[in-house]
């Protein structure tokens, strides 16, 4: 399989882009339905230059847009799959984090009685 570099340094773009835990809050809420600046303000409770500065990150990365009526700007997600991308990357992380738990649950059970008591971690 070949790697195109040029594709792989735009993943690595996107990637980074919505990699910033403010950002993820902003995109699971836009996943449900788009928001104003005001919406996303008070469900976040962070300062409204906050939020406007990383919709205007979102916005250059292609991944929000905007529309605007009357006095509001409203902003939602520029493409469904990134709701999925949002809700399926949460999914995994739940699993993952469920999975480590389990393993490590499973290997002080393994080690009671050993008089070790060594947790570890083979990844």
């Amino acid at each position: 399989m070949e790697v195109h570099m040029p594709i792989v340094e735009d993943q690595a773009r996107f990637l980074r882009c919505i990699g910033e835990p403010t950002r993820l809050q902003i995109l699971k809420l836009l996943a449900e339905s788009e928001r104003c600046v005001g919406e996303l303000t008070s469900v976040l409770n962070k300062e409204q230059s906050l939020i406007s500065h990383h919709l205007r990150a979102l916005k250059e990365c292609n991944i929000v847009k905007e529309r605007q009526e009357a006095q509001k700007v409203y902003y939602k997600l520029t493409d469904a799959r990134l709701a999925r991308l949002i809700i399926n990357c949460e999914a995994l992380m739940k699993e993952l984090l469920l999975c480590e738990s389990q393993e490590v649950n499973y290997e002080r059970k393994g080690n009671q009685g050993s008089g070790e008591g060594e947790i570890r971690s083979d990844s």
